[in-house]
């Protein structure tokens, strides 16, 4: 089955509820246990259907998993950028993005391991492009807004910050991806924080500091 086989199973709505079931339970598995450590037969038994309901859409257990890190990557960062989306002041919707970024490991591990499917497979290399992009986009909305306000300072433009701002997430999230020493998830919150506000010309004060 070639990928543009896959891709027109997928846009079958007699299959789509299956082939979805299926990517659900491989990304579950690999948020837990990691890519590696991840067979068939596991997806199988956490999708609660047999091997061969999977090799129906796919042909192997990596195309499974290469089909679930850009879906479930890119739903996430979707799912991201509508965290603040009931916020109006542009400091504390910043804050909200920061603190989401950065304290779910399932997501870590999973964003990990796209990047890592994408250092090997430059077929991948659109899909995390489109997933920096939609994160580049979200900030530079609240950059934007904040600079408008008068709340932030941005000592670059608004691109770069947002960039920089996004390389700062991409190490935390590999850190809580593999449960670093001494990363916890306040020392975390604390060291974004404080580099987004260094990019950004403010400052952003923890619980503590009020």
């Amino acid at each position: 089955m070639t990928a543009a086989d896959v891709t027109q199973v997928s846009e079958d709505p007699l299959v789509t509820a299956s082939r979805r079931r299926i990517l659900e339970a491989a990304e579950r598995l690999i948020g837990v246990h990691g890519i590696e450590k991840v067979r068939l037969r596991d997806i199988a038994r956490e999708a609660g259907v047999s091997i061969g309901k999977i090799q129906h859409y796919f042909d192997n257990r990596d195309q499974v998993i290469e089909a679930m890190l850009g879906a479930a990557s890119m739903r996430r960062v979707e799912e991201w950028a509508t965290f603040a989306n009931d916020i109006d002041d542009p400091a504390t919707k910043m804050v909200s993005l920061l603190e989401h970024a950065i304290t779910d490991r399932e997501r870590c591990t999973v964003w990990l391991a796209t990047t890592s499917v994408a250092s090997r497979n430059e077929q991948f290399i659109p899909d995390v492009a489109r997933i920096y992009a939609a994160w580049r986009a979200k900030l530079v909305e609240v950059i934007d807004a904040g600079r408008r306000d008068g709340v932030f300072h941005p000592t670059a433009s608004a691109d770069e910050v947002a960039d920089g701002i996004i390389c700062a997430i991409d190490g935390l999230m590999t850190a809580v991806a593999i449960a670093l020493t001494d990363y916890t998830p306040e020392r975390n919150t604390r060291m974004l924080r404080h580099v987004t506000g260094l990019l950004l010309g403010t400052r952003f004060e923890a619980e503590g500091d009020k």
